[in-house]
């Protein structure tokens, strides 16, 4: 069975990045796939620093890299702050760069975001599309749901959202497996 590591970039409390992920996992879309869902939202991670290398790991980071590389895939949802990636997420991708080289290993990924308004968080999106390919990361697809509130109901996707999004999911699935 493959598994699939899930986080979402957010250190909100009642982040709907998380909640869309849940969403993922809660209604089983992935066939023959255990789905890890790892909650970072509470990680307090020092910010890095030249300074620190190569001596000061944060353990969390180290956890974090032990599960990526017991994981056949990612699924990573990131919010948008000012249309760039929030510096919580920014500061552990940068953790992950001077801790292990390509970190994902090639291995695919499911790149997604969300946003109350209609842009879905496109334009940070854009910039993790080009740029975790440097860490490794094989962007297998990328999904954008805009609107949060009116398209996630109950724990629910709205219909049409669901069809984009296993058609998202769908490419994931034939990364893993291919």
């Amino acid at each position: 069975m493959k598994k699939v590591l899930a986080f979402a970039g957010s250190n909100h409390s009642k982040s709907i990045h998380y909640q869309l992920i849940e969403t993922i996992s809660a209604q089983s879309l992935m066939e023959g796939v255990d789905i890890h869902l790892l909650d970072i939202r509470s990680w307090d991670i020092p910010i890095y620093s030249i300074d620190m290398d190569p001596d000061q790991t944060p353990e969390l980071i180290t956890k974090l890299i032990g599960h990526i590389q017991e994981s056949d895939g990612f699924i990573i949802a990131s919010p948008e702050h000012n249309g760039g990636t929030p510096a919580f997420f920014k500061n552990i991708l940068d953790w992950l760069s001077r801790r292990a080289k390509k970190v994902f290993d090639n291995k695919p990924i499911l790149l997604m975001s969300t946003s109350p308004g209609g842009g879905g968080g496109a334009t940070n999106r854009k910039f993790l599309e080009h740029t975790l390919p440097y860490q490794g990361a094989t962007i297998a697809a990328s999904y954008g749901l805009p609107s949060f509130q009116q398209n996630v109901v109950d724990g629910k996707l709205a219909d049409d959202q669901a069809v984009l999004l296993q058609e998202s999911i769908a490419k994931l699935q034939a990364a893993l497996n291919g």
